[in-house]
């Protein structure tokens, strides 16, 4: 069993090809078969070197590796041009001379005929010499249906009538996509052919030219769409971000596996996946018919997990390889406990590394800042002189010190937890009073209220 994840490099690697590539790879995997990658760079205009690498470094790191080298189509042409004239000397294809003018003009007019738009056939019969500048033309069969069954959307078929005689090879002398994608997949000896129900005109076009060619006709199977929330095309703003951009906002692969693995998939109640548990549950005539819908919550919510469930060595080291930390955070004995503090509570590495500040500079006292610390300075002082005699290597005792102060100065928690947490980090959302004071550390902590009370 041979798959393959077959991208354009027209442009970086988004949700939707990855969980492409995904469902390719695993279904390889769970079969004991091969994945393989071929890039369609058949697009010479918009095809570039670093859209290829930025595809393959994004597999990379969601730990998708094909079993044999990759398979540039352009390195190909030769053979889809000798295959092609081999159709035309059979007379499977033909050689057709219409101008461009002349298909617009017939297009116009079953436009207005409310037709669907194709080729009318009028070179089929002709047998025209080929010659340079003309096209060549697949002889899609007349009458009857093509048809397949699809591993997740069952029987596909149409009429044959409504296919039209598609180009394999143009003008220029260059082979088209649908020509190239069918005798390349025969080459290849790819047996399933997993990918977009955008293909699904393709496949049916393709699938002719198997029996063409007299081949075995792969297994499909075609994956519904991402969309937004909504239902609606799914836009960058809502998710549809390079997956690398993914990776620089601190997303785990192993969270961005199991989210899209998600994205249309089940496996009874079981929401969360070890790579061993994908490879041995996979089944792709699982895969919802329906499509699926982008959920930021969900995704956030698997990386949270990740973030938690990572040895925090491991994390950390992660984090201090691929992402810019101040050396005074590197310097400083604790960094390991403030991240594990702070991935409770994030749902991504940046978020992480933004809360970091308050860990290593003194917060800005704004005016509106300033403004919103209610609290008697004179309890502040005294909190202040007392919290000197602490001793901060023991995050139990900062525990109880400050139990103890709040109960025999007759203060409830925020009257004092509130004011401090902003005096302490200009924030009102952050980690306990008890982990900021032991973190942050004791002559931070007492610099940082002198700071305000002489204000």
């Amino acid at each position: 069993m041979r798959t393959r994840f077959a991208p354009s490099p027209t442009g970086h690697l988004h949700i939707g090809g990855a969980r492409t590539a995904i469902f390719a790879w695993l279904h390889a995997k769970a079969q004991k078969g091969k994945f393989l990658i071929r890039f369609e760079d058949t697009d010479k205009e918009r095809s570039k070197q670093e859209f290829v690498n930025s595809i393959l470094s994004s597999l990379s790191w969601l730990g998708i590796e094909a079993d044999e080298e990759p398979l540039f189509q352009s390195s190909r042409q030769t053979k889809h041009k000798e295959i092609a004239l081999d159709l035309l000397n059979k007379g499977l294809a033909y050689s057709c001379n219409v101008s461009p003018e002349r298909l617009e003009e017939v297009r116009k007019i079953q436009q207005q005929n409310k037709q669907q738009p194709r080729y009318d056939g009028s070179s089929r019969d002709l047998n025209l010499p080929h010659e340079e500048g003309n096209v060549i033309r697949f002889k899609m069969p007349l009458e009857g249906e093509t048809s397949f069954e699809d591993k997740i959307l069952k029987k596909i078929s149409i009429n044959n009538k409504e296919l039209d005689d598609f180009i394999i090879i143009r003008s220029d002398g260059s082979p088209t996509y649908n020509f190239c994608a069918a005798v390349d997949d025969i080459e290849m000896e790819i047996t399933t052919v997993i990918r977009g129900d955008d293909h699904i005109t393709n496949t049916l076009k393709q699938i002719n030219i198997f029996n063409a060619l007299e081949v075995d006709i792969p297994e499909y199977a075609h994956l519904p769409m991402v969309l937004s929330p909504e239902g609606k095309r799914l836009s960058k703003r809502e998710g549809a971000l390079d997956i690398n951009e993914y990776k620089k906002m601190g997303y785990l692969k192993e969270a961005m596996i199991n989210y899209l693995i998600k994205l249309g998939w089940t496996y009874k109640e079981q929401e969360i996946f070890s790579e061993e548990e994908l490879i041995k549950y996979f089944d792709i005539q699982n895969v919802n018919s329906s499509a699926a819908k982008f959920s930021q919550k969900l995704l956030d919510f698997y990386n949270n997990h990740y973030l938690k469930e990572t040895n925090i060595n491991s994390l950390y080291a992660y984090i201090d390889t691929n992402f810019s930390l101040s050396d005074k955070f590197i310097q400083n004995p604790k960094k390991i406990e403030i991240i594990d503090l702070l991935r409770e509570s994030s749902n991504n590495i940046i978020q992480i590394i933004e809360e970091l500040t308050f860990f290593q500079d003194d917060p800005e006292l704004t005016q509106d800042l300033l403004t919103s610390i209610q609290i008697d300075k004179d309890i502040l002082e005294k909190f202040k002189e007392e919290l000197e005699e602490v001793n901060f290597n023991d995050k139990l005792l900062i525990g109880v010190f400050l139990d103890n102060f709040l109960s025999k100065n007759n203060l409830k928690f925020p009257i004092l937890g509130k004011p401090l947490r902003l005096i302490l980090t200009g924030k009102p959302k952050a980690p306990s009073i008890t982990d900021l004071l032991f973190l942050i550390g004791k002559e931070d902590c007492i610099n940082r209220i002198e700071k305000f009370l002489k204000i």
